[in-house]
C-alpha cells in the first residue's frame, strides 16, 4: 500500500504569487488615492459652472492671483444734529 509518489516541497504556486503582487499594488493605489483626495480637499472650489480644482502651484504664471487685501473698517458716521 505504499505510494510510489515522492512528496517534494514546492514553493508557492505562481498564480498565488501573481495574485499577491496584484492585490498589494491595488491596495497601495487605493491608499494613495485616498491620500490625494483628502490632501487636495482644501483646493476644491464649487462654482456655478461645476467643481474646479485650483492648486496654487499649477496655476498659470501669466495671471498671478493677488492675495486679498484686508478691508479697512469704515469710519463711524456721526448721527445728524450733532456737530
Amino acid at each position: 500500500m505504499a505510494r510510489d509518489e515522492v512528496r517534494i516541497y514546492r514553493s508557492r504556486k505562481p498564480l498565488k504569487t501573481v495574485l499577491t503582487v496584484i492585490l498589494s499594488v491595488l491596495a497601495a493605489l487605493i491608499v494613495l488615492a485616498a491620500g490625494i483626495f483628502f490632501g487636495f480637499q482644501r483646493y476644491i472650489v464649487y462654482t456655478s459652472d461645476g467643481v474646479k480644482l485650483e492648486v496654487p502651484w499649477l496655476q498659470d504664471s501669466a495671471t498671478p492671483v493677488a492675495p486679498e487685501a484686508p478691508v479697512a473698517p469704515e469710519a463711524p458716521v456721526a448721527p445728524e444734529g450733532t456737530a
